[in-house]
């Protein structure tokens, strides 16, 4: 029993003499680089890690570039040489800034034929009243003058992406007044095209659709004509293309 007890201690010993002091994840962490090693009863080395294995570890010599291998049990320490690379450094390009497009609302336009029109443009929400400023000024010197104006509201609604083009639907009220006492309401709907361009300017077309006209007031002989359906069709049209905003340029300002 004795003499068992001695073996087995002997083994024992040998296996955690055998046993390499550095682990392999030192090592691999270490590979191709320069390292100095330092060992148990022999002089301290430096070179390049080529290889390494269980049992031995070999080495390009920084002073002769001689290739020599060593046994991995007698090292000891093992230290970097050449000088350890920072981490790299992430550089981060910043997202570019993305700028809204200014919103235009209110817009002040004219057209070639005297028509002065103010119309707001809200999402799908559009706007407008236009009146004739040229029709008063060419009437002022009769017996009469005349007046004709238009108010629209309704859906405005965007071609492509960019949104710069147009398409309106409206309901408009027209009043148009062409004697001295008689004055026409006219009842439609209406329709056009307009575009906004970033820097703000704008032009446009509307025309009438369909509708029809009223008449309000009287005569002062005590005789009043009648008034038809054809008569309230046609000053429907006639008031329309007199007062409404037919073709115009003008500019967006931005809110």
């Amino acid at each position: 029993m004795l003499v068992l007890v001695v073996v087995l201690g002997f083994v024992g010993s040998a296996r955690a003499d055998a046993e390499p002091t550095i682990p392999d994840a030192s090592l691999r962490a270490v590979k191709e680089r320069a390292v100095r090693l330092e060992r148990t009863g022999a002089p301290t080395l430096e070179g390049r890690l080529l290889a390494f294995d269980d049992a031995t570890l070999t080495l390009a010599l920084s002073a002769t570039r001689e290739v020599v291998t060593v046994q991995r049990g007698t090292v000891t320490r093992v230290f970097v040489v050449d000088p350890i690379a920072p981490p790299a450094l992430t550089v981060t390009t910043p997202a570019p800034t993305v700028v809204p497009p200014v919103r235009r609302v209110v817009g002040v336009q004219m057209s070639l034929l005297g028509t002065l029109a103010v119309d707001a443009d809200l999402c799908r929400f559009r706007a407008f009243a236009s009146t004739n400023l040229l029709m008063p000024v060419l009437t002022a010197s009769g017996d009469s003058l005349w007046f004709a104006a238009a108010l629209g509201a309704g859906l405005t609604l965007p071609l492509g992406e960019s949104k710069r083009w147009r398409v309106d639907v409206f309901a408009e009220v027209l009043p148009f007044r062409t004697t001295s006492h008689y004055t026409y309401l006219g009842f439609g709907l209406g329709g056009g095209l307009h575009y906004t361009s970033p820097s703000g300017f704008t032009f446009g077309m509307t025309v009438p659709v369909v509708g029809f006209a009223t008449r309000l007031g009287s005569s002062p002989t005590g005789y009043d004509s009648t008034f038809t359906y054809n008569d309230s069709l046609g000053y429907y049209y006639l008031a329309g293309f007199a007062g409404m905003p037919l073709l115009t340029m003008g500019y967006r300002f931005a809110m």
